[in-house]
């Protein structure tokens, strides 16, 4: 795989606005030939898929493809079905991939405000090599921070694994929570303390992601409307003190890019995990990938993934499960209570990560059907407030 230019974005909103405008706009009139990071299915050639997909295999190309827009949201996304010469068939290259890209003007000014245009291509292009888990595999990574183009080519683990993608509105078992804290703490023991995460200027911390989406979405005041339109989503005692969840949150974002640091996925709510055709669970959508306490990650997972009552009488054995996933994979052997209270700590970001998207402005894209983020907003609020998050950081 390749990458181009990953710094992040120089200057306020505005100037961003007019650059990437010009360089759409620049785009649409010219339509250059020679591109490095195609993205419309016309740009697509089977010379390029043969550059990126046949490197190593000596003989083999791409006799002819097949692309499928699939849908729009933050990225825009197509598979694509690939069909080898002879040479390419033996070499048993991928032939379903699936691929996002930022497409559109809205969805580069998104992913460019947010510094994340560059995660999930570098994810794929370094980290993912060296890591035995269950995620997509990668063949190809790009973003070019001063156009906005960017795409990742992933295999598409729909076909070659005949995975089904989750939602909140399907209950999660013990057994695959399980196994999504096993699939999560090989990549956190893996890359525990690693040097080489502070190697990559796109992996943000916690707190970093925080500021830019609060500086871009104004999450304070979002969440206010979204706990005005839909109270009925939190527990009673929740709206007295939401300002100082809010305030609580900033801290422990900040408690997470402290300490020991690992590669977090750091978008790990359930709508991103899979279930193969034999039970494996995995994780998509590497897009806000990040390093910071491994809490992060877990506490994300639990508190979105399961129905209330099975985190209430499960939630401290799955910590002890992981706890042991995690010394197993390379990473040290936890305390439990230190274990726990760093759980209760990282409880709040997902909530108000969630309740934004009730109360997005008319500008805002909708990230998420309603129901997915009302399920979401309903476990995150109650977990808070049943773990005690403010007395958790300190307040």
């Amino acid at each position: 795989m390749s990458e181009t230019a990953t710094s992040g974005p120089a200057g306020g909103i505005l100037p961003g606005v007019l650059k990437l405008g010009g360089h759409v706009l620049k785009e649409k009139i010219l339509r250059p030939g020679d591109i490095a990071i195609p993205m419309r299915k016309d740009e697509v050639s089977a010379a390029w898929l043969t550059e990126v997909l046949a490197t190593g295999s000596p003989g083999a190309e791409v006799e002819s493809f097949d692309l499928t827009d699939v849908d729009t949201g933050t990225t825009s996304r197509w598979k694509a079905t690939i069909r080898y010469n002879e040479a390419g068939r033996a070499a048993n290259l991928p032939e379903q991939l699936f691929a996002k890209t930022t497409l559109t003007f809205t969805q580069r000014l998104t992913q460019y405000l947010a510094h994340a245009l560059p995660g999930e291509p570098g994810f794929f292009q370094y980290l993912r090599p060296e890591l035995d888990i269950e995620a997509p595999r990668g063949y190809f990574g790009a973003a070019d921070t001063r156009t906005g183009r960017s795409l990742t080519l992933l295999e598409d683990v729909g076909v070659t694994r005949d995975a089904r993608f989750c939602t909140p509105l399907d209950r999660v078992t013990l057994e695959q929570m399980r196994d999504l804290l096993a699939n999560m703490a090989r990549w956190h023991g893996h890359y525990w303390k690693s040097p080489e995460l502070g190697t990559r200027d796109w992996l943000k911390t916690p707190d970093a992601h925080f500021r830019n989406f609060d500086r871009l979405l104004g999450m304070k005041k979002r969440a206010t409307v979204g706990l005005r339109r839909a109270p009925e989503l939190v527990p009673d005692t929740l709206p007295p003190v939401q300002d100082q969840l809010y305030d609580a949150c900033g801290r422990a974002l900040l408690i997470a890019q402290q300490g020991p640091q690992t590669l977090l996925h750091g978008d790990p709510h359930i709508g991103n995990a899979y279930v193969c055709g034999d039970g494996r669970m995995g994780f998509t959508d590497w897009q806000l990938v990040m390093r910071g306490s491994w809490a992060f990650d877990v506490a994300y997972t639990i508190t979105s993934g399961l129905e209330v009552e099975d985190r209430r009488n499960w939630e401290r054995e799955l910590l002890t499960f992981y706890i042991d996933r995690l010394h197993a994979a390379g990473g040290p052997a936890l305390s439990f209570d230190g274990t726990w209270l760093a759980y209760r700590q990282q409880c709040l970001y997902p909530y108000f990560a969630w309740m934004i998207t009730i109360g997005r402005s008319a500008l805002m894209p909708k990230f998420q059907p309603d129901d997915v983020c009302r399920a979401i907003v309903h476990r995150t609020a109650t977990a808070i407030m049943d773990l005690d998050a403010l007395q958790a950081v300190g307040s």
